[in-house]
């Protein structure tokens, strides 16, 4: 049997489609491959034998997935700049030895550069604005979500794309457009509830001169046209009416629309996404969404948890939101350690959204370079809008209300005995709550 040697396999991996950047337990870098200095235009004689952390300091990249990967022996998928002006994606991985002690990290990179477009760029390109937040995610569930929107991007297969308002459904639906062959096309996302159902099929499909009163003169391109080769998103699905869904439908079987007052097919090369926070299978059950449809649309079917179901996320999250912060006013602000725990407990309807938010008012309130439990509960933040849910019932929303105040008053007096005091109880009795809550 023929084993590959060193050289065959470094050819071999110089050859991928993707960047491979390898580093040792410590940060070092050891080895990149050339697709590596392809996108990154960063020759592998600048990296090789230098830290990541010494790179990050001179600012060659503004982050790093192996330095996180290093931190907490996990895999992680993150965002970054280069000097150079590229934005590329990192999925860090730790290898470990035998014994289980780390001993590579193994960095695939993904060039996202287009998503985070400039003005004139997206101008020229029909596309939109750049996402409010950047990539990053260290739960098992977001990395294989990932994993699956980068498998899609090189597929022309519609997608379906479900999770509650705020999870990053937009960013996904980036991902998939900009991570591979559409990525030089336009990315033109719309919203299906913010346009009247009689605009809706024009927007769509655009129309001829003349087509019906105060349209132009001209005629009108649709989105479909306006699109050609690129990817459309179509956000807020369930909202389209059925009307219009019978006519997505036959644009998907057939790669054609006849635009309003035309006769004759229009044929276009558009890849599409939809996005939805509502419940389809419901909406089918109801009458008010097509089966054919469904099917049709969830092709690659993409699901993205809530926040509050991948805990993993919130402290990766909230430290770089804050580490922009940090950057933009010249700050050096860290969070305590109880603050993160705090974050990491909440609700958070919003999800990545609503944690952003968070972050940029205990910022703004903080008082010193380390941002505690009190700056969060003088920056207005309510108890009720984090801790309650109504779906959860009384007992729930009662018992999530007593863990926030018994974790405010050990946090701050750090002893069941004053806790016990001021509220009136028992010290066991507070010791207890404390365990049940897993508060100590």
């Amino acid at each position: 049997m023929k084993y590959l040697d060193e050289c065959e396999l470094v050819s071999i991996v110089d050859e991928l489609g993707v960047g491979i950047y390898v580093a040792d337990s410590r940060g070092v870098t050891l080895w990149v491959n050339k697709v590596f200095e392809k996108i990154s235009l960063i020759p592998r004689e600048e990296v090789i034998g230098r830290s990541l952390r010494e790179l990050v300091d001179a600012k060659y990249f503004s982050n790093s997935a192996t330095l996180s990967v290093i931190k907490n022996k996990k895999p992680i998928t993150i965002s970054f700049n280069t000097k150079t002006g590229k934005k590329l994606l990192s999925q860090g991985k730790p290898l470990f030895d035998e014994k289980g002690n780390l001993k590579y990290v193994v960095n695939t990179i993904y060039d996202i550069s287009n998503i985070f477009s400039t003005h004139e760029d997206r101008k020229k390109t029909n596309s939109v604005s750049p996402i409010e937040y950047g990539i990053v995610a260290q739960s098992s569930k977001m990395q294989k979500i990932f994993n699956i929107a980068i498998k899609a991007s090189n597929v022309d297969l519609p997608v379906l794309i479900y999770g509650e308002t705020g999870v990053g459904k937009e960013v996904i639906a980036k991902l998939i457009h900009y991570a591979g062959m559409y990525k030089n096309y336009p990315f033109i996302p719309i919203n299906c509830a913010a346009i009247p159902e009689s605009l809706l099929e024009s927007e769509l499909f655009g129309y001829e001169p003349g087509s019906f009163t105060g349209s132009s003169k001209k005629g009108k391109k649709g989105i479909f046209e306006i699109a050609n080769n690129g990817t459309v998103l179509l956000d807020e699905i369930g909202e389209m009416p059925l009307i219009s869904q019978a006519k997505l439908l036959r644009f998907l079987e057939e790669k054609e629309f006849i635009k309003i007052g035309g006769t004759k097919p229009t044929k276009v090369n558009v890849r599409v996404i939809a996005s939805t926070n509502k419940d389809l299978r419901k909406l089918m059950l109801e009458g008010k969404f097509r089966k054919d449809l469904y099917y049709r649309l969830s092709t690659i079917y993409i699901y993205i948890p809530p926040l509050r179901e991948r805990k993993e996320d919130v402290e990766v999250l909230a430290q770089y939101f804050l580490d922009h912060l940090n950057k933009t006013y010249k700050t050096k602000k860290i969070f305590s350690p109880e603050l993160i725990k705090l974050m990491e407990s909440l609700k958070l309807e919003g999800n990545v959204r609503e944690l952003k938010s968070i972050i940029e008012r205990v910022f703004f309130y903080s008082k010193s370079d380390v941002i505690s439990l009190s700056d969060y509960y003088e920056s207005g933040i309510t108890q009720k809008e984090q801790h309650t849910d109504e779906r959860d019932g009384l007992k729930s929303m009662i018992e999530s209300y007593e863990k926030e105040i018994l974790e405010e008053f050990y946090m701050k007096y750090k002893s069941t005995r004053k806790v016990a005091r001021v509220l009136k109880m028992s010290q066991s009795g507070v010791f207890k709550k404390l365990k049940k809550y897993k508060i100590i």
